[in-house]
């Protein structure tokens, strides 16, 4: 996607080209910012998104990182990380709580896909945040990303999640790796237990909710009637108490 200015105006590039925007130390400047809406625009539209998930905006507002590939005027490439904290449901109906490193947009410009620019910016963020393929989340990846990633690094085990995050078998130890082929569990005939699943992932996330709300209640009630609070019917400050009357004088002879 070509830009009206060069690139090195809005950003800070490696030998490659490469650029990590930080969202929490990162300066920003409306060249940045048209890069990150313009980009982030194309990828929801590539994707057929109903909503575009990147902005500026959005972005400066968490924890997550940007790597954008870019060349003069140029901007090939975006990839977006960040962690998130997701529910998880193994082969045997267990529900994991994890916080994993998630892929939460990837978009290479039409003009420069087949040519090496994804499988570079993907490596050069694995190498910046020291991590491999599978110990990522992938946040509702397209049919173009799970091909890339079967291709490169040989990912395309999993079990399908409601949340419509990708985690891969490899995540896990060997020994906890649930025995499914190409994203489809071996066995059939468990549609009633999901169901319970689901049930109990929603009273799950719903009950961690009600918490927050009822901690959030107690704090605001313990800051207006604390513990040390005087009880207003005692009217104790308003009590003069003469303290002739208590004071027991002894005369001595």
């Amino acid at each position: 996607m070509q830009f009206q200015f060069p690139l090195q105006k809005a950003l800070q590039t490696n030998q490659n080209g490469i650029s990590v925007i930080n969202a929490q130390n990162t300066r920003r400047n409306s060249f940045l910012d048209e890069v990150i809406d313009k980009m982030g625009e194309a990828s929801a539209i590539a994707q057929q998104l109903k909503q575009i998930i990147t902005t500026a905006s959005r972005f400066y507002g968490s924890d997550q990182r940007v790597y954008l590939k870019s060349d003069g005027k140029n901007c090939q490439g975006l990839l977006k990380v960040g962690r998130k904290n997701l529910f998880y449901r193994d082969y045997n109906g267990q529900i994991k709580e994890l916080q994993p490193l998630c892929v939460l947009d990837f978009y290479v410009h039409e003009s420069v896909q087949r040519m090496g620019v994804g499988k570079e910016l993907f490596e050069e963020m694995l190498k910046n945040e020291q991590i491999k393929p599978e110990k990522l989340a992938y946040d509702r990846p397209s049919q173009k990303l799970i091909g890339f990633l079967n291709k490169h690094y040989h990912l395309n085990q999993y079990i399908p999640q409601n949340n419509n995050f990708v985690i891969f078998n490899q995540f896990f130890s060997q020994n906890n790796q649930p025995q499914i082929v190409e994203g489809r569990i071996q066995k059939y005939g468990r549609n009633s237990q999901i169901d319970q699943l689901d049930i109990m992932m929603q009273q799950i996330s719903q009950n961690k909710m009600n918490q927050q709300q009822q901690q959030t209640q107690q704090k605001q009630i313990y800051q207006m009637n604390p513990p040390w609070a005087i009880d207003k019917s005692t009217n104790v400050y308003n009590n003069n108490i003469n303290l002739q009357q208590r004071t027991h004088v002894y005369k001595i002879n």
